[in-house]
């Protein structure tokens, strides 16, 4: 028999027997169950079930009742109802106005072999009934938490409509972007045996789920955002920028970018393109299409600076290169004693030892440069980055660069056939052009970004940069761009602070602070350039020579 410590009070011995040796199981039986087969098995369960540590909680909806109402009147209403209600061993009545009384009875047989029913007068209680606003609430309230599972169990996120604009810095999480928080990043990124060579993660906005990112490694190797003007395009592109400088060291990480209509206008309004993202330490070369010159120059570098990884690499693709290079620096080649040739022939010593003239041994501290000087240099990865791809496809008449246009657009496409395998990456921004479609970095890229038209002015409209991210396996994710040329907003120049969470709003979406910018502030992208400049000067991260 069950402990009777385990026993609930309400439960019967059922006979000799006694009641179950095991765990009780409750069945809720809510109104007539329908079929006559269900009924007779429900008033079979109700009779025999608790042998077997099986008990029912029956429900029966009556005409209303008041705490004077006749009570073998509703018994039998609800008997009537629910058949399994008559072969219970306790019955509790709601009345009410809002069915907020209860009288709970013991339902037993009369001795005249009639019927059981209820007998006395039972014990009178108030019942704490919620309104459906409440139980909203509580529900809400039980959503974020989860059952004690394995560890490998993952759990639906809760969703949440777009924001109207997003900042990047806090999407990077990076609000107070600090050296020291940087310097973590690096280090995380260094630690990471999925990233050898480099991690190239931009982070493009704020998506239903948290940040939307696109990881030109594991996805790429190029990306291609598409829009029509005015929809964000070069702002997004500064948002990759400083996403991918925020993610790596500048020795490991090198951005090249190019300009492709080389003016200081942007499809935003006045701006200066690409050009605001150059005091990022990650940004080896800046070219403007206007110079004809310079733009032959450029796509001479950049095409020698693709032959010079092939033959580097050889045989082997970028993270084949670095994984031997990893291997080869764990082991420690076995020091050898010096040779000496023979006595009065001043033989050549070839180890880390000097042959000393007497007994004593002294070492040779210019050994172990020269073998740090012969292993050859740390490859970093290479981002080059074009805005306006379809001026450069097909300049304007008139144009400054559209002599030299074609040789930058052919070093270009060798990035997209090639890049992949020399670890150099591409990210293109066009606008609609029937011939950009048709060429070599539009085919090759696999991660797309399709920005939507912007919208005409008002409250409820989002900001320009508002996109979809399509992935290589055809997922498809809605973000809003990441905003990083905007003043430092003034909830990012005071400390932290705690704001009091009731309990019943944890399960709502969350609610994003509207961004009040310092007029006269600096924008985030120079706040993070600065500390970007100090986290690899504290880092003594090596500089990446320019292509120009």
């Amino acid at each position: 028999p069950a402990p009777a410590d385990r026993r609930p009070s309400w439960a019967r011995d059922a006979g000799p027997a006694g009641g179950s040796p095991g765990s009780y199981t409750v069945v809720v039986v809510d109104g007539d169950p329908g079929s006559a087969e269900a009924r007779e098995a429900l008033t079979r369960l109700a009779v025999e079930g608790p042998r077997a540590g099986i008990h029912l909680v029956c429900l029966a909806e009556t005409a209303a009742a008041s705490p004077a109402s006749p009570l073998s009147q509703t018994y039998e209403a609800a008997c009537a109802a629910a058949p399994a209600f008559r072969e219970c061993g306790a019955v509790a009545l709601l009345s009410g106005d809002v069915a907020t009384a209860l009288r709970l009875l013991r339902v037993a047989r009369t001795g005249s072999g009639a019927a059981p029913g209820p007998v006395g007068h039972g014990t009178l209680a108030t019942v704490d009934a919620v309104s459906p606003a409440w139980a909203e609430r509580f529900a809400r309230a039980l959503a974020p938490l989860r059952t004690n599972g394995t560890a490998g169990e993952r759990h639906a996120r809760v969703s949440a409509p777009l924001p109207r604009s997003a900042r990047l810095l806090d999407e990077l999480g990076l609000a107070r972007a600090t050296p020291a928080s940087l310097m973590a990043r690096w280090a995380d990124a260094a630690d990471d045996t999925l990233a050898l060579g480099g991690r190239v993660t931009a982070v493009l906005g704020a998506g239903p789920r948290g940040p939307v990112a696109a990881d030109l490694v594991a996805d790429g190797p190029h990306l291609l955002v598409e829009g029509v003007p005015g929809s964000g395009r070069t702002e997004l592109l500064r948002a990759v920028v400083a996403s991918l400088a925020a993610a790596e060291r500048p020795d490991r990480l090198g951005i090249v970018l190019v300009d492709g209509r080389g003016g200081p206008v942007t499809d935003e309004g006045p701006g200066e393109g690409l050009r605001v993202c150059t005091d990022v330490p990650h940004v080896t070369t800046h070219l403007t299409a206007n110079d004809p010159v310079r733009m032959r120059e450029f796509a001479q570098s950049l095409s020698a600076e693709l032959k010079r990884r092939a033959e580097l690499l050889g045989r082997s693709d970028f993270v084949e290169w670095h994984t031997g290079r990893a291997l080869s620096d764990r082991m420690v080649a076995q020091r050898t004693a010096a040779r000496r040739g023979p006595a009065g022939t001043g033989g050549e010593p070839d180890g880390d030892l000097d042959p000393p003239p007497s007994t004593t041994l002294r070492l040779r501290p210019g050994a172990a440069r020269r073998r740090a000087e012969a292993v050859p240099p740390p490859l970093p990865r290479l981002v080059v980055v074009v805005d306006d791809l379809d001026a450069l496809v097909s300049p304007a008449l008139g144009a400054p660069g559209r002599p030299a246009a074609g040789s930058v657009m052919r070093a270009l496409e060798a990035v997209a056939r090639d890049g992949e395998r020399l670890g150099v990456h591409l990210v293109a921004a066009t606008g609609p052009c029937a011939r950009t479609a048709r060429t070599e970095p539009v085919r090759q890229a696999t991660v797309r970004v399709a920005l939507d038209a912007p919208e005409p002015p008002g409250p409820d409209a989002p900001a320009p940069g508002r996109g979809r991210l399509t992935h290589p396996d055809g997922r498809v994710t809605a973000f809003q761009g990441g905003r990083v040329t905007g003043r430092i907003p003034r909830t990012a120049t005071l400390r932290p602070t705690v704001v009091p969470l009731e309990w019943h709003r944890m399960g709502d979406p969350p609610a994003r602070r509207q961004v009040r910018e310092l007029g006269n502030g600096p924008t985030d992208l120079a706040l993070l350039a600065s500390a970007l400049e100090r986290a690899a000067r504290q880092v003594s991260a090596a500089e990446v020579p320019s292509l120009l």
